[in-house]
């Protein structure tokens, strides 16, 4: 038996059992805050995008599984963040021994733009949250509500990654990017450079290989991709723009997709084109060899499936990896075999796919030998099997 086809069957199989979490479940980060030596799973829960100012349900709250000695998930612990939180990071952020949780609220009209849970030794092993305003105005003018208020107060920060000294986050409000730059006593300093409108997401890649952190980002509302370069001072320079090659282009990941040693991309475009652009890049320029869709539409709907997370990871460990998609409305998890190949179109092979009826996959992340899945329309965290 082939091993795709073994893949297929595996993933057919019954799923393992479901992990409610908040409302909303919206991005995944993982990594052993307890320092127990298995990998805790952090689930971001956006709940419903609502003014501070009204009743939610849980639009402030983050959903942590702890293990216990072993990879699986054994306690759930909900802290509070700030208003709409969408992405998050773990890492040690103040150098202390203990991993921190770094987490943006796009919703943040009270000045809680990120929020930073530092890392210790006792339970619950995060504190409470730390907030980070980002400084200046930051007007948001597209739609405001009957009383003149912004409907997405500003600065609408979407993702975050970290960079080797520091991080990096994304408003798709105000049209920026922040870098913020550690100062020691947990504290940072902002310096914001401009995006065109719409920006949603970043990964983070030596993309010319000059030894310095470079960016990539997706433009959602300008339908572009940009690449920005670092330097050895920590500043960054906008180095190319190109089209996503559909629209709406959401999360991108960098990753080596053939072997050259430079990062190549992968961008999932939200909708109506509704795809996977592939992205190879040649010793530091970016050429568009193909893209990937689901294909697998339910009838009457303009959007498909709505890419809403991308993976690349090798599943089968046959050295090549693997593209994954969570598409949201389709009710889907998208797996596209790798191959290893540079030619036009041929970086991944046919699709399987695994069902989550009414579930509504969201994200995406690789955990302990599994991949953790956020159901956003039932509020729960999935292991989607391996192998």
């Amino acid at each position: 038996m082939g091993k795709h086809m073994l893949l297929l069957i595996l993933l057919g199989a019954a799923l393992a059992q479901a992990y409610p979490t908040a409302p909303g479940p919206y991005h995944l980060a993982s990594g052993d805050l307890n320092r127990d030596g298995f990998a805790d799973i952090v689930v971001v829960c956006r709940g419903e995008l609502l003014l501070p100012s009204e009743k939610r349900p849980a639009n402030d709250t983050v959903t942590v599984y702890f293990t216990q000695g072993s990879p699986e998930l054994v306690k759930r612990q909900d802290f509070t963040v700030g208003f709409g939180p969408y992405t998050a990071l773990i890492r040690d952020l103040d150098k202390d021994g203990f991993l921190d949780l770094a987490v943006v609220n796009f919703q943040a009209n009270d000045g809680r733009d990120l929020s930073i849970l530092w890392g210790q030794a006792k339970e619950p092993f995060l504190g409470t949250a730390d907030s980070i305003q980002i400084p200046g105005q930051h007007a948001y003018d597209k739609s405001r509500t009957r009383t003149g208020a912004p409907v997405y107060p500003t600065p609408g920060i979407t993702s975050i990654a970290a960079l080797d000294q520091g991080l990096v986050a994304v408003a798709w409000s105000s049209d920026f990017f922040v870098v913020l730059r550690p100062q020691g006593k947990r504290r940072f300093v902002p310096k914001l450079y401009p995006l065109p409108p719409g920006p949603r997401d970043v990964a983070v890649a030596d993309f010319n290989r000059d030894g310095h952190a470079d960016l990539a980002f997706t433009i959602y509302s300008s339908n572009l991709i940009e690449v920005w370069l670092g330097d050895a001072r920590g500043s960054y320079r906008r180095d190319q723009v190109f089209h996503s090659q559909g629209h709406i282009p959401y999360h991108l990941k960098a990753a080596d997709l053939d072997g050259d040693g430079f990062p190549d991309l992968a961008v999932g475009n939200r909708g109506p084109s509704d795809n996977v652009a592939i992205f190879r890049n040649e010793k530091g320029r970016f050429r568009f060899i193909g893209a990937h869709q689901p294909g697998t539409p339910r009838k009457g709907e303009a959007t498909a499936d709505e890419i809403r997370d991308v993976l690349l990871h090798d599943m089968d460990g046959d050295g090549h990896l693997d593209l994954l998609a969570a598409c949201h409305v389709s009710h889907k998890v998208v797996i596209w075999p790798g191959t290893g190949l540079t030619g036009f179109g041929q970086a991944f092979g046919a699709p399987k796919t695994v069902s989550f009826p009414g579930q509504g996959p969201r994200t995406l992340l690789p955990v302990s030998g599994r991949i953790a899945v956020g159901l956003f329309d039932s509020n729960e965290l999935m292991w989607l099997p391996q192998n």
